[in-house]
């Protein structure tokens, strides 16, 4: 029987579920999703104004939900921030560039300096004009130090840096870029007005995105209204309401209850079954996102990279996918960036070795291994994988303890700060990845560092050859393959689950510019 099938047919819960079909994972394998998942909306004829659309997202806690799109870190944040303000460029699904609030980006010579010319006619919410003021305004502000979208500008030499009228910045940089495109791409990088330094639900701060802020709660709720200004087409819908629900099953439960009309990141689960009874509607992601656990190498017994090989053996890649992801996952080799430019996809599958882990674990001294994941219930799948990865590491000769922590602030205070931890990433360039989490003075870095990686890495981004860029970026990936401390297990595609009379959502990949953009959905009934 099918584990899909297994589901439909018993009672039994996600974790049983789990445990039951373990012993199958060999034996399954799941098809794509294509277009099964994917049915064709009914006709409902031309989109129609007004409504409120509700939706759910993962969020935070009151006390760490923050506004500011310069920090701001969950889901539900990064849906607030993508519909009332706008970027420079986004990420189109295949992680190429679509050009937002500026026209064009053109490098000189070598790529120590950018020109950056703004689209005309752009208006924020309250009606003044956008101009590079505004821009000049905005990159010094994600410079702070302080903030994390330093990391994504850290390159820019603000005092070299300066407008060329109303709608052009020359960008200095330290050194040059070969993509900056690929960087304004970024999760963090959002252009406020001038002055804009206050982000609370007093202040309801203007932007030039499709929708206005009308009134925000921390780690509860956001409701939007339409932008009569917006440069791109005036939105159908006349209000967004963007709930905060941390846990996945509570987002379907809410999905399946009439409380909301669209939920982010379905679990695999009720994925199957959404699209198995024929109410509720998948868009599927084109790219999966990664899942992954995550070492930290300065701190014992990950320290050694014989133990961090060890573990990256003790997994079943193929049976998690199949068992965990129900076929919505593509297998992972400890690498990030499936489908995006540079990914070295030569590199040969690590495969599941159990010997082999055992014998790296015997010459390191470390036989008859204890660790323990810290876990939550803060992605799709992620407790489940968790399960499976300790009842898999038992053949390599290694206990794995699971302990598990609330949702709600796990990737803020947990990911990548315990000893060994998820680590769940969406979909962007090598180029903004490795600077927010590999450098060795990156944000997110897990404890990961070589000063010799760092120096290659400056020179592959910085090198407009791309024949010669592509080869410095494999370098890169194959030492982080021999050596890194990511257990990059699959890649996951998450559907958004959608209530019959949501209309006009698009296609999208987690983090690009279609991703949470409500611009152009209605509501049919």
């Amino acid at each position: 029987m099918r584990i899909d099938e297994l589901a439909r047919r018993t009672a039994l819960s996600r974790r049983a579920l789990l445990l039951g079909a373990a012993g199958l994972a060999g034996a399954v394998a799941l098809g794509g999703c294509g277009s099964s998942t994917e049915p064709a909306a009914p006709d409902a004829g031309p989109p129609r104004p007004g409504g409120r659309l509700r939706v759910a997202l993962a969020g935070q806690s009151p006390s760490a939900d923050v506004l500011d799109p310069h920090v701001a870190g969950s889901a539900a944040a990064g849906a607030i921030a993508k519909n009332v303000w706008d970027r420079l460029v986004a990420y189109e699904n295949d992680l190429t560039l679509r050009y937002r609030l500026a026209e064009s980006l053109e490098p000189n010579a070598d790529g120590s300096e950018w020109r950056i010319t703004l689209r005309s006619g752009v208006r924020f919410s309250d009606g003044s004009p956008l101009t590079s003021r505004d821009v000049l305004y905005s990159i010094e502000r994600m410079l702070d130090p302080a903030k994390p979208s330093s990391a994504d500008l850290s390159m820019v030499d603000l005092s070299r840096t300066r407008a060329d009228g109303d709608l052009a910045v020359q960008v200095a940089l330290s050194e040059p870029l070969a993509d900056l495109g690929s960087v304004l791409a970024g999760w963090y990088v959002y252009v406020v007005k001038e002055g804009s330094d206050t982000f609370d639900a007093s202040s309801l701060p203007v932007g030039t995105g499709p929708f206005v802020l009308r009134e925000w709660a921390p780690g509860e709720r956001a409701l939007l209204v339409r932008n009569p200004e917006y440069w791109d087409g005036v939105a159908h819908l006349d209000e967004v309401e963007i709930l905060q629900i941390a846990e996945p099953e509570a987002r379907v439960n809410a999905l399946r209850s009439g409380e909301v009309d669209m939920i982010d990141q379905t679990p695999p689960l009720h994925a199957r079954t959404l699209a198995d009874d024929g109410t509720f509607r998948l868009v599927e992601p084109r790219l999966g996102t990664m899942a992954a656990l995550q070492m930290r190498a300065d701190t014992p017994p990950f320290d050694d990279v014989r133990v961090r090989q060890a573990l990256r053996l003790a997994v079943d890649r193929q049976a998690m996918a199949d068992t965990v992801y129900l076929g919505f996952a593509e297998v992972g080799n400890d690498l990030y960036g499936l489908g995006a430019p540079f990914y070295a996809s030569d590199i040969p599958q690590r495969p599941h070795d159990p010997a082999g882990a055992r014998e790296l674990l015997r010459q390191a001294g470390q036989e008859n291994l204890t660790v323990t994941l810290t876990t939550a219930d803060s992605s799709p799948g992620q407790l489940d994988s968790a399960t499976l990865f300790a009842e898999q590491a038992r053949e390599s000769g290694i206990t794995v303890n699971l302990e598990t922590v609330p949702a709600d602030n796990y990737a803020a205070q947990v990911s990548g700060q315990r000893p060994l931890t998820h680590n769940n990433w969406w979909n962007y360039s090598l180029d903004y990845f490795y600077g927010q989490t590999t450098v060795s003075d990156a944000p997110g870095n897990a404890g990961w560092r070589d000063p010799e990686w760092d120096a290659t890495f400056m020179a592959a981004r910085g090198t407009l050859d791309v024949d010669e860029r592509a080869a410095l970026y494999t370098e890169l990936q194959q030492t982080l393959f021999d050596t890194g401390g990511l257990i990059v297990h699959n890649f996951v595609k998450q559907p958004a689950g959608i209530a019959p009379s949501v209309q006009g959502v698009p296609e999208f990949v987690l983090g690009n510019d279609d991703w949470a953009s409500y611009r152009g959905v209605w509501l049919s009934a």
